[in-house]
């Protein structure tokens, strides 16, 4: 199989069992949210940022090691145990300053679910190998069919906790039965166990390898979702819990779009790391399509906010609306800084990978802290703009990932957002005519009136473009040329 069509199997792969698992995550949370009041919602949520940031870190590497080295059993073997002393030391640390972050939030729940939340940490760490021994081998079947067992798994543990009153311990037991179920799962598939502790000096070069991408995972995990913690302490818990709302469904949304991609670029941009013009019309292949998912995908979810919040949550997340329908406008920073990480990783440009996504969040946690204790609405407005303003910095990245003038890349986002634009502001008008409409019809109506501008924008201004992105992708696929 060549590499343009194992590419793109595993993206349609992935797209399946993504769009399976979250479709079916949707309905867990939605059925979760209707018990589960806002304040809960905001405690879980700062514990879940806090835990999470250690168990990122502390993984972070593992499976670049072994993606970039395809096959080699030492550095399997270091890369696990690295980040497995690695994760027991997050996890003490995290049990032994629990009641210090619960005193600074005045939560005092907050000490217990930190600890018992430590243990996805180390848990963690017997997924990554085995993990990303299957992305090696293009076997996104396997990885995509683990992942959706695993939120079928959390979710069916969660539910009955939820509706017997324990809305805390439901979504703490529901983020470790999904780890632990994926972790044996895909080591099963790969036929993996953990290897004898290799030598000192592997360790040391697995730590070597792995220390830039760690420091990357920690300002890639705030820019993304761990500034939260910073909205914690400057607005109330429940407002917090709104916000988590919005911030996760439109998480959610660009998952769908855009990560059943983003689990094929290491090894894309690992097979053409040694020819530059290969990777730069990869890259750009890769992007013209991903750019349009991820644009489409913001476009029409942002259009229908309303109904889509209110129909899945209920009318108390109404706060959360406005929320949902700004922050989906940072479809460009997000599509850009995707392709960023893997580009420079597969280079071996690590240390670029650290210094821009330190840039990054600096400005995201700025903006998030100055913004919280004016609102809701003037913190998503605050990172809209700064993640528009944020594409300059990607632009730099780029050109050093490439080598070359990023100019041809960033154009190929221009078409996209003349019909997220379009699909918006047609959207709005029309919902605007009919407001007595019920929501399952404004939803409908909303997701047609915005799709058909969308597509009747990019269309119109480039039907060659079109056409070619499909016979691409047509050809990739089947293997064949399209008729």
């Amino acid at each position: 199989m060549n590499l343009a069509r194992g590419a793109a199997r595993g993206v349609a792969w992935n797209f399946a069992t993504v769009l399976a698992e979250r479709s079916f995550g949707f309905l867990i949370l939605g059925l979760l949210l209707r018990v589960i009041p806002a304040s809960v919602v905001g405690l879980i949520a700062i514990a879940s940022a806090i835990s999470d940031l250690a168990r990122v870190v502390a993984n972070s590497g593992a499976g670049e090691q072994v993606q970039a080295s395809p096959g080699d059993r030492s550095v399997e073997a270091g890369a696990f145990w690295s980040q497995f002393l690695a994760s027991l030391a997050f996890m003490a640390g995290l049990d032994a300053v629990a009641p210090l972050i619960a005193g600074l939030y005045h939560q005092p729940e907050l000490a217990v679910v930190l600890r018992i939340m430590g243990l996805n940490v180390v848990m963690t760490c017997f997924l990554l190998v085995p993990s990303a021994r299957l992305t090696s081998q293009f076997r996104f079947r396997a990885l995509g069919l683990m992942s959706l067992g695993s939120t079928v798994v959390g979710g069916m543990v969660a539910l009955p906790f939820a509706y017997a009153g324990h809305g805390v311990e439901a979504m703490m037991y529901q983020r470790m039965a999904g780890v632990g179920f994926y972790a044996i799962g895909a080591s099963i598939a790969a036929r993996w166990v953990p290897a004898r502790p290799p030598a000192f000096a592997v360790l040391r070069e697995s730590f070597r390898f792995s220390l830039p991408l760690m420091e990357a995972a920690f300002v890639d995990y705030i820019s993304v979702t761990g500034y939260v913690m910073l909205v914690g302490l400057r607005m109330p818990v429940a407002a917090l819990g709104e916000f988590r709302i919005a911030q996760r469904l439109s998480e959610v949304l660009q998952e769908v779009a855009f990560m059943p991609a983003r689990k094929v670029f290491m090894p894309v941009f690992v097979a053409v790391r040694h020819d530059k013009d290969r990777r730069f019309e990869t890259t750009k292949q890769m992007l013209d399509v991903l750019s349009m998912a991820i644009f489409f995908v913001s476009a029409v979810s942002g259009a229908v906010a309303r109904p889509l919040v209110l129909l899945m949550f209920g009318h108390k997340w109404q706060a959360a609306v406005p929320v949902f329908a700004i922050i989906t406008l940072m479809a460009p920073a997000t599509a850009l800084y995707s392709v960023i990480n893997p580009l420079l990783t597969a280079a071996g440009r690590t240390r670029l990978v650290s210094i821009y996504a330190w840039a990054n969040v600096v400005t995201i946690a700025a903006a998030a802290w100055f913004a919280a204790p004016y609102g809701l609405i003037v913190l998503a407005w605050a990172l809209a703009g700064r993640g528009i303003t944020a594409v300059i910095l990607f632009i730099l990245a780029l050109r050093q990932g490439l080598e070359r003038p990023a100019g041809p890349i960033l154009r190929l986002l221009v078409l996209p957002l003349a019909g997220l634009l379009a699909a918006r502001l047609a959207a709005y008008m029309v919902l605007g005519a009919w407001p007595g409409l019920a929501l399952v019809p404004q939803l409908l109506v909303g997701v047609a009136v915005a799709a058909a501008a969308f597509a009747a924008v990019v269309l119109t201004l480039a039907p060659r473009r079109i056409a070619a992105m499909l016979a691409r992708l047509h050809q990739a696929l089947l293997g064949r040329k399209a008729a």
